[in-house]
């Protein structure tokens, strides 16, 4: 029981490994949560995108009476913009008015068709947002972020209980397997 640098050593290599999975489980899970928060908006956005190519008119595409305070609400919404950046629709509001978009998420999506990006108008206020390019429109759609960094923060205490549940483990582990090697034979 005197050899405390072989069960450090043993101990050691148990818990590179469990941080590298735990770290594994951690990234992959989060980017998993974190990518799934745009899935309704890219649906909505290319349908408004084709539904503007169609010859529809903006305001009848944002549900104008229905309107999203983005700092308070988990709300899908969408903001409709013309080639000149200026707001021809919007379902979004923040503090009561439209919110303007960074232009050179504008710029990109009309040179590239299409962006993701994490929005924050202001602090604490997240937002995913889907920009998807349209023949004379930009269409920008959105929602709160707040459920999924909630889920994301769960998700890494979770891993981190297991992670030191499985490291103190592999201590005991590594402390009985050097007993039993040191275990004096008859």
């Amino acid at each position: 029981m005197k050899n405390y640098a072989s069960i450090f050593r043993n101990w050691f290599s148990y818990a590179a490994m469990i941080t590298l999975i735990c770290g594994i489980v951690y990234v992959t899970v989060q980017q998993s949560y974190r990518m799934s928060a745009n899935d309704p908006q890219f649906q909505v956005a290319e349908d408004t995108a084709l539904a503007l190519d169609k010859g529809a008119d903006p305001k009848t595409l944002t549900g104008a009476n229905s309107q999203v305070e983005i700092s308070r609400s988990l709300a899908l919404w969408l903001i409709i913009y013309d080639m000149q950046g200026n707001v021809a629709a919007s379902s979004a509001r923040l503090d009561g008015a439209a919110p303007q978009f960074p232009k050179g998420v504008l710029n990109h999506t009309r040179s590239k068709g299409a962006d993701a990006v994490t929005w924050q108008p202001r602090p604490g206020i997240r937002q995913a947002t889907v920009t998807v390019g349209a023949k004379d429109y930009t269409v920008v759609t959105g929602r709160s972020l707040r459920l999924t960094e909630e889920r994301i923060s769960l998700l890494g205490s979770q891993v981190l209980f297991g992670w030191v549940l499985s490291v103190l483990a592999m201590l005991v582990i590594a402390f009985l397997q050097e007993m039993v090697v040191q275990k004096p034979t008859n």
